[in-house]
């Protein structure tokens, strides 16, 4: 049975991994009207939510148990 840790670790992957990918989507439709107004400002917001994306990936990765068990 997976302990809290293992769970919330998973949970936190999911989340990130979703994220990322989400965010990576925006991006290529956004670079798709580079020369529109507010693009600047939306690619600051979007390298604000890829830091985001990268501390909950980080976080994932220390709750993640030293050794995995066998299942």
């Amino acid at each position: 049975m997976p302990t809290v840790r293992e769970r919330l670790s998973d949970a936190l992957l999911r989340m990130g991994t979703d994220l990322a990918l989400a965010r990576a989507e925006l991006q290529r439709r956004l670079a798709a009207d580079a020369d529109r107004q507010g693009y600047e400002r939306a690619q600051s917001v979007l390298m604000l939510a890829r830091w985001v994306d990268t501390a909950v990936l980080w976080l994932s990765w220390r709750l993640r148990p030293r050794i995995m068990p066998d299942r």
